[in-house]
């Protein structure tokens, strides 16, 4: 494990360079480059020529112009480098006595070739990362087929875990990426009949036997109950569908509340229908306290539109954007975008599916708010911790 995360870093930290190295401007590179074969030149004649190992200073700007200028910048510094590290230093500095012709026509022979490979390899990544990024632009554009039969078997006993709730919530917390506080903890449902479904299905069943918005409106009243102990600068986020948005029971839900600091997680993958008509709903329940979240933005085309047309306090990033985001060029691009437009539209940006350290310091470093997942908290009854000791112990990376 520990070797894997190596690995990411040292991956993460080698795409850094080669952006910063293409973004920096020609003439400052080029300074650059002349100052390193400077420098080098200076260190081998003054170490004694080039009977030492140092004419390998002469790889880090050949290095360097293929980082910047491709192939035709690594073979025009490792040609200077051949001619700077060849006939200008003899072989040894204290007797005079001077290279072969060989001896520096086979070091630039070296050259030529540590910038042809430096260059290859390059232009390679770059091709498979564009590749990879069509692949998952691709696949981001194709609807996943509806799951229309793992709810078949839960169809028959709906009815009877409905009117008997058996059902409970558990609350998975949410942490702050500035100093690992709890910030809020969003309640989930578990059922506690047989046949074992994820909740998901169970959700699908009810909507399909019609009662849909009863189980999502008796599932929040069984997490408000179940919060009343929860820290007053803790927000307690619930998850409802549009239907359930239109729904005056969810308004009484809220006025019983009391004060307490909500939020409504409306799930990307609900389809809505009147944008008009569910801004009305909306504006009702923020002007009782609640704030609006976009959960699993990202997981296909409505999220935009969804962050878009209802202007969310919070956006949650779905699993399928935030795990891997290091290894995929795609998931960079987007997760640098909703960032910077969370940031710029004043929403708060939670990353959710967290469960590996490499996401979590990715994350951080890109700027997120928060975080939620197995790695920061499992859903679990209350009381959550107060603050993550994970999140606390980077605090100086911050």
């Amino acid at each position: 494990m520990a070797s894997t995360v190596h690995r990411r870093d040292w991956s993460a930290l080698f795409n850094r360079s080669v952006a910063r190295g293409s973004r920096a401007p020609a003439g400052l590179v080029i300074g650059v480059l002349a100052v390193l074969l400077a420098a080098a030149w200076v260190l081998v004649y003054t170490t004694g020529g080039t009977r030492s190992a140092l004419p390998h200073l002469f790889y880090l700007p050949i290095i360097l112009a293929a980082l910047s200028f491709g192939f035709r910048g690594a073979m025009a510094t490792a040609l200077v480098a051949t001619l700077v590290s060849g006939p200008a230093i003899p072989l040894d500095v204290a007797s005079g006595e001077p290279q072969t012709t060989l001896g520096w026509l086979v070091r630039g022979a070296m050259f030529v070739l540590v910038g042809a490979v430096t260059s290859l390899v390059l232009v390679m990544r770059e091709r498979a990362d564009a590749e990879q990024l069509s692949t998952e632009v691709r696949s981001a554009m194709t609807p996943a087929s509806p799951d229309r039969h793992g709810h078949g078997d839960l169809l028959p006993v709906i009815d009877a875990v409905i009117d008997d709730s058996t059902f409970h919530p558990v609350f998975q917390p949410i942490y702050s990426l500035t100093d690992g506080t709890l910030v809020a903890v969003e309640a989930l449902t578990r059922f506690d009949v047989l046949p074992y479904r994820t909740p998901d299905l169970w959700f699908a069943a009810a909507a399909v036997a019609g009662r849909g918005v009863e189980l999502e409106i008796a599932a929040i009243a069984a997490a408000i109950a179940a919060a009343q102990d929860l820290p007053s600068d803790v927000s307690l986020s619930v998850n409802a569908s549009p239907a359930t948005l239109a729904h005056p029971g969810l308004l009484d839900l809220i006025r019983a509340c009391d004060g307490r600091q909500l939020t409504v997680e409306i799930t990307e993958h609900a389809v809505i229908e009147d944008y008009h008509l569910m801004k009305e709903r909306i504006a009702e329940i923020r002007a009782l306290g609640v704030q609006i979240a976009v959960d699993d933005a990202g997981a296909g085309i409505a999220s935009l539109q969804h962050i878009v047309q209802l202007a969310p306090e919070i956006i949650k990033l779905d699993i399928s954007l935030t795990q891997h985001a290091g290894s995929s060029p795609f998931r960079r691009a987007m997760a640098g975008a909703l960032i910077e437009f969370a940031h710029r539209s004043g929403a708060t940006l939670v990353v959710e599916g967290i469960e590996d350290t490499a996401d979590l310091t990715l994350w951080s470093a890109l700027g997120a708010d928060a975080v939620q997942g197995y790695l920061v908290g499992y859903p679990a009854a209350l009381p959550a911790m107060p603050s993550s000791p994970l999140i606390v112990a980077m605090a100086p990376l911050h």
